[in-house]
């Protein structure tokens, strides 16, 4: 009996070590962090600005291939960018925009095509789940006691040497290539040129990018798409007038009428819009920064202008 007790005592000390090292002791400053930090930039200026105005919510390729300043240029209306990054959970940025919109506002979700099937414990283990157990714990209470003990044992030994060397490099002055300091005022990613994507233009030629088949692409109701047709169904009720619309791609393949048709259906039965610009969001390999979804800052503009006057008819 007494070594069961010890063994219990030591299992108990070792789950409270690893809670005190993840949860009090080391971070990830340079890419956790930061993306709490981009949302409180974008959501001051959705709190600094008046309504009638406009939301585009999605990962980052709101962020890189979306541009609120010429939308808001262009409609007239204020425009806040709360595009982050598809590795943090939508839950996190849905729930943390209500606050900040009002009756006669317009959220445009070009949202990536696999958070449709994302699932709950995917969205419950972002880098935002991440950040919360570090810095905000009482925030995972929204999640139940299914989204704490994830967030709390997400952590591993890679993520340990991570922190690590991310403090270390914190610690003496090292900054991202891309964060809050490449934002302009209405959360946009800027300085995404084609100098910059020279660099990246090798591996681009080569990366493979993979379409969601339409017949899957709703195939996961509990996870990410739960959270959406919650928040589809709040806007409804608070007079927010959600559109739904495709996220930017390469045009490798064109997205099928079957896909499109899919997400009008899906819309639709949550008492949302839906948009599909003539080209489908998709643009060839040579007009993309990064990656296969982060379009240049010249194909940003472009795109934003073009979704500004397919969002007109709903300004009222």
């Amino acid at each position: 009996m007494q070594r069961l007790f010890l063994l219990l005592l030591a299992c108990c000390a070792s789950v409270a070590g690893y809670g005190l090292l993840f949860g009090s002791v080391v971070s990830r400053p340079l890419v956790v962090d930061e993306v709490a930090k981009m949302l409180r930039v974008k959501l001051a200026y959705a709190s600094e600005t008046a309504s009638p105005k406009i939301f585009v919510i999605a990962g980052s390729n709101a962020r890189f291939s979306h541009s609120c300043a010429v939308i808001e240029q262009r409609l007239q209306r204020p425009c806040v960018n709360l595009g982050i990054s598809a590795e943090v959970g939508l839950d996190w940025v849905l729930d943390a925009s209500r606050p900040h919109m009002r009756a006669g506002d317009i959220v445009y979700v070009p949202l990536e095509l696999g958070a449709y099937s994302s699932t709950r414990s995917e969205m419950f283990t972002g880098f935002d789940a991440a950040y919360r157990w570090r810095h905000d714990k009482l925030s995972l209470l929204s999640r139940g006691p299914e989204g704490v003990v994830r967030a709390m044992f997400m952590f591993d030994l890679p993520t340990l040497v991570d922190s690590l060397v991310e403090m270390a490099l914190a610690a003496d002055g090292f900054r991202r290539r891309v964060g809050v300091a490449t934002l302009n005022a209405q959360g946009d990613e800027i300085g995404h040129t084609d100098e910059a994507a020279k660099v990246y233009e090798g591996f681009l030629r080569t990366l493979v990018y993979e379409y969601p088949e339409p017949d899957h692409l709703l195939d996961d109701p509990d996870g990410e798409q739960t959270a959406l047709v919650a928040f589809l169904d709040w806007c409804r009720t608070n007079g927010v007038t959600a559109v739904g619309g495709l996220p930017t791609t390469v045009d490798d393949k064109k997205h099928s009428d079957l896909l499109v048709e899919t997400l009008r259906g899906f819309y639709a039965k949550n008492g949302a819009e839906f948009i599909a610009l003539p080209n489908r969001s998709q643009y060839p390999r040579q007009m993309f920064f990064d990656t296969p979804m982060h379009l240049r800052q010249s194909a940003q503009m472009a795109h934003s202008e073009l979704v500004a006057d397919a969002l007109r008819p709903f300004v009222r």
